[in-house]
């Protein structure tokens, strides 16, 4: 799958690792729930955002599930109005069918 390198107001140390609810439209419909970002950086300093999200197959197996977030989405990224939930919030329902 293709990197997208993007340009975020948000560092790699404010966003890797942290939680995220989400919602997107996605290449077999719409993606939504709740995941953590993990994110890295190239030398010229742009970002790749991942979101990934792991469940539960077995009492010994998961399933992870990883999206690659495009520019679009990341300038979607926001504090999640109630940090209870999760830390961040991404929602971004204006784009291809492409992550």
């Amino acid at each position: 799958m293709e990197t997208h390198w993007t340009i975020s107001k948000w560092s790699m140390e404010q966003l890797d690792h942290k939680t995220v609810e989400f919602y997107f439209p996605a290449e077999r419909g719409i993606a939504q729930g709740i995941g953590e970002f993990w994110v890295r950086q190239n030398p010229q300093g742009l970002l790749a955002i991942d979101i990934v999200v792991d469940l539960p197959k077995s009492p010994v197996e998961r399933i992870q599930t990883r999206f690659h977030i495009p520019q679009v989405c990341v300038d979607a990224i926001e504090r999640h109005e109630n940090p209870t939930v999760t830390e961040f919030r991404l929602f971004c329902s204006d784009i291809p069918r492409t992550v």
